[in-house]
């Protein structure tokens, strides 16, 4: 079947569906008379309609029935991938809904949904937070991925319902600021409801999050009356005629701003992490200033450089071959309070562009800390326009980590790292601290003979209980809240090298790398960010977003799991690439032979997703994307991202686009995960419809 994708190859069975209808069940709730009479209304045209609107949900009505449909949109040997559809076809709209099914198959990932339980083969599944009402005549789109011994066997027996009790889902949407949700399942909607409207809580009386208070959010309402919080509006502690009338007087489309800027969530609410480079100043000519601000609510900003005035000589040959320093010098501008000697600390890896210091020195002792036009006085800027946006110090990364080991390593050197950082967070205005070291263990840039699997992880969780510490006490003396995160591994042993219910015990969020599961280092093509692994190789079993996540969230080695609140999605704003690759038997370059690509123009090894579009190689057009110049856009269904390939350049490209990170979002959203990060911020497109950092901020919802 051609999905309209180039590069689609048909599979087994796909593009086949299998139809069922099922009962929608229904309840008896209020009666109008109760509500006429709890607000003392007469007959009104409003009332009547209002009562038109949720009749399936709060009158005695007839039994209605809804569409659904099952569809395979890709097998493999051990398994596939396929979407559930459901229409609304009764008229009224459809609240809490439940999907249940019969099928031997284990399904391994979902999202649009969750797994309310599986008793045998009977699986039932829930709405989402933020999908629990089906407007009459739309549908809703459950899909997951699977395992299954026997290919081609289908759900069996699947209806789909709705109880205006409460049901399934996952609560409500919060009061703005806080967290929201709670555990649905029950039968009053939920334990946390909430009573935010969108990501800001600006219109609590839009109980669904779709924009509007109509009667799908007067029905929510009153599938908790009594007792409780959950959808309280007024905040007398029970949901009442009282409430009624604060949503009839919100009664209509929620007000927005221009930007849309009030749906964006507070940093306790979700995260939308963006790295910022500091060296994005100059080749790539992507000042801070033009960031978009309105879409994101943490800037990591990167890097600052992690500093030991004792590091082993031999360890310096990362600063000498940036710098043309030897790091022994560089330490000597180690940022600390006046009158202090710290053993270790951070310093301005390009002061520069961080304060529009001359030198290093000068850096110590200007005054103020930064001028006018330095990335640190816009990133101020841009926090004075933008209320809910942090910045964080991110202290490290690929090319500077190797200080990490030694610092860790002495009971002093983490203090005096502490202090130093934190010292930089009061200093420069940031929010908190990033740490990115890749890796505590080792394997990263030019760490041979330096990381040690036995003790680093260890070593790490003192380091961190260090800045956690010292960001306390910054706390007392300033009244400020200081955040503390690090930019964790996806490869299955580099985690298993730190301990991550551990990290998040002190760590407020744990950023993870999602990305570089293949790249110019293998000697074959790969998919930079699967979401599904479709690698042969058994040591790449656990390498793609599902198997990364899962191993947070489940544990490993026998470590629990991490909350899914605590863990941050991260995603690539960039491809890796190949060159002398031949089409292999499927024509499309995929698992053949090939050597590291560098992007054109850039010299880097990442082909930014702008990149793509601005060099002719990617086009976009009426919501659509197709290769061009000699390349083909291929779709891998079991992975779940796109990639491109030239059998005339002979040059394979693996990135993410739109389509992609909507899947992404889809499962953030789904495993309630604390949001998402990306590198990086320069790396997105201002082409309408094709913008990444759009998919993210209009896809995150609410836990």
């Amino acid at each position: 079947m051609d999905d309209g994708r180039a590069g689609v190859t048909p599979e087994l069975g796909q593009g086949t569906p299998h139809r069922w209808f099922g009962p929608v069940k229904t309840s008896r709730t209020l009666m109008r008379a109760v509500i006429l009479r709890l607000l003392d209304i007469k007959e009104s045209f409003v009332m009547k309609n209002i009562f038109g609107m949720i009749a399936c949900a709060v009158t005695i009505s007839a039994p209605c029935f809804a569409d659904a449909t099952f569809t395979f949109t890709g097998q493999w040997t051990t398994g596939g991938q396929g979407n559930f559809i459901a229409t609304n076809t009764t008229g009224q709209a459809m609240q809490n809904w439940v999907l249940e099914f019969d099928w031997t198959a284990d399904v391994t990932s979902l999202w649009n949904g969750t797994i309310q339980s599986k008793v045998g083969n009977h699986y039932t599944v829930v709405n989402s937070a933020w999908n629990g009402t089906v407007a009459p005549g739309a549908s809703i789109e459950v899909g997951c991925v699977f395992n299954q011994s026997t290919s081609g066997v289908l759900p069996t027996g699947l209806t789909f319902s709705t109880t205006a009790s409460g049901g399934g889902g996952t609560g409500g949407g919060g009061t703005g600021g806080g967290t929201g949700g709670g555990t649905g399942g029950g039968t009053g909607g939920g334990t946390g409801g909430g009573t935010g409207g969108g990501a800001a809580g600006t219109c609590p009386a839009d109980a669904d999050h779709d924009g509007k208070v109509n009667g799908s959010d007067l029905a929510l309402l009153l599938s908790s009356w009594g007792p409780g919080t959950a959808r309280d509006l007024t905040g007398d502690g029970t949901v009442d005629g009282a409430d009624i009338a604060a949503m009839l007087s919100a009664w209509g489309a929620c007000p927005t701003d221009s930007t849309g800027y009030d749906k964006m969530p507070t940093v306790e609410q979700r995260k939308i992490v963006g790295y910022y480079p500091n060296w994005g100043i100059y080749q790539k000519n992507f000042p801070v200033t033009s960031v978009r601000a309105d879409r994101i609510n943490v800037i990591n900003y990167a890097f600052l450089i992690p500093l030991d005035r004792t590091m082993p000589s031999a360890w310096n040959v990362i600063v000498s071959s940036y710098r043309g320093w030897r790091y022994s010098d560089y330490a000597n501008y180690l940022q600390q309070p006046a009158g202090t000697t710290l053993s270790a600390g951070v310093g301005l890896f390009d002061e520069w562009a961080d304060v529009k210091a001359n030198t290093a020195s000068e850096a110590l002792t200007m005054s103020p800390a930064f001028r006018e036009g330095s990335n640190f006085a816009q990133m101020r800027d841009l926090k004075q326009t933008h209320s809910k946006l942090r910045t964080m110090a991110s202290i490290g990364g690929w090319t500077l980590s190797s200080p990490f080991f030694s610092i860790a390593r002495s009971a002093q050197k983490r203090a005096d790292f502490a202090k130093s950082a934190v010292y930089v967070v009061a200093k420069y205005g940031f929010d908190g601290i990033d740490i990115d070291w890749e890796y505590p263990g080792g394997g990263g840039l030019a760490q041979a003979g330096i990381g040690d699997p036995a003790t680093d992880g260890n070593n790490y969780l003192l380091l961190l209980q260090a800045l956690r510490d010292e960001l306390n006490h910054q706390s007392t003396i300033d009244g400020r809240t200081y955040y503390l995160s690090i930019a964790a591994p996806a490869g299955d042993t580099k985690i298993a090298d730190i301990n991550p219910p551990a990290i998040a015990a002190i760590c407020d969020w744990i950023n993870v790398m999602a990305y570089d599961y293949h790249g110019g280092w293998d000697s074959y093509t790969g998919l930079n960010s699967p979401m599904v692994n479709i690698d042969p190789n058994p040591s790449a079993a656990k390498w793609s977003v599902a198997g990364t996540m899962g191993l947070y969230m489940n544990g490993m080695n026998g470590n629990a799991g991490v909350a899914p609140s605590k863990l941050v999605l991260g995603m690539p704003f960039y491809g890796r690439g190949w060159n002398s690759v031949q089409p292999g038997p499927n024509g499309n370059g995929l698992g053949q032979p090939g050597t590291e690509a560098v992007s054109p123009g850039l010299g880097e090894t990442e082909f930014p997703y702008n990149s793509l579009i601005s060099s002719g190689i990617l086009s976009f057009s009426n919501g659509s994307f197709v290769g061009s110049a000699g390349y083909t856009r291929y779709w891998n269904a079991a992975a779940q991202v796109p990639y491109l390939y030239s059998p005339s350049a002979q040059r394979f490209i693996s990135y993410d686009d739109p389509e992609s990170t909507q899947i992404k979002m889809n499962f953030a959203n789904q495993q309630g995960l604390g949001g998402v990060m990306f590198w990086e911020l320069s790396e997105d497109t201002a082409l309408p419809g094709a913008s990444l950092l759009d998919t993210i901020f209009q896809g995150m919802k609410l836990p």
